[in-house]
């Protein structure tokens, strides 16, 4: 309950600094005359994701780069590529009776729709919906685990890290801002679901890098993202 509290917290503040920011910029609030140019480019920024995530879980850090590149005026393909390390510490790992350490790296590529469409010049704002295809590439194991038997003495195991690759899709719809010229901000509600893994052994993968918690099919996460825009040609609207 604790935890749903805090995602609703993050929401209700980021969606007020997006308002808030949109209402404090200085636009000319006159409609777009024909042949009004558009702008195409790509952005450049980061997903504060993971470093918002390790302020609940200090075990893991992740970090990961953005783009979105205009392909019209309402279709934008989207790019971030990323890592995550995660280290049980030592209070954790009497909690959970294991120790578990995993690196890896993830990949994702997707198709955007712009569906908002106001005719006031200047105005770049965005809200997104859109599909993004995943890819991570992690290792991981455990130095030290611990099978209880309720009949004879527990057994106390290891296993040796080793590669697995993890699959998903994910649903994302979310508002993005200007802040100031050329400088986004943003957030979106990501909803993914894992379409394939081929772990070939039986420890399951506490977090799964760019996806979530490794023993779920279907995650929910929330992205932030911090992007400048890099113009490289106009386009007139009619």
């Amino acid at each position: 309950m604790a935890k749903l509290q805090r995602i609703s917290n993050y929401i209700f503040i980021s969606f007020l600094l997006i308002s808030s920011a949109a209402k404090g910029q200085n636009k000319d609030q006159s409609l777009f005359p024909i042949n009004e140019k558009v702008r195409r480019g790509l952005t450049l920024g980061v997903n504060l994701e993971g470093p918002i995530g390790h302020l609940f879980d200090n075990d893991k850090s992740a970090f990961s780069f953005v783009t979105h590149i205009n392909l019209s005026s309402n279709w934008f393909f989207r790019g971030e590529a990323g890592f995550e390390n995660l280290t049980f510490s030592e209070s954790h790992a009497k909690e959970r009776n294991y120790q578990y350490q995993s690196n890896g790296s993830f990949l994702k590529a997707g198709i955007l729709y712009d569906f908002f469409n106001v005719d006031e010049r200047g105005n770049n704002d965005n809200i997104f919906i859109g599909l993004n295809y995943g890819y991570a590439l992690q290792q991981h194991g455990s130095n030290s685990l611990t099978i209880q038997n309720g009949y004879w003495d527990d057994y106390q195991a290891s296993m040796d890290d080793y590669f697995l690759q993890t699959h998903w899709f994910e649903l994302l719809a979310g508002p993005r801002t200007e802040l100031l010229k050329n400088l986004y901000m943003g957030w979106t509600l990501n909803i993914r679901v894992k379409v394939f893994q081929d772990n070939s052994k039986p420890l399951k993968p506490y977090s799964v890098p760019g996806f979530g918690n490794g023993n779920n099919t279907i995650n929910i996460g929330f992205s932030y993202l911090i992007e400048y825009f890099i113009p490289w040609q106009s386009k007139k609207h009619r």
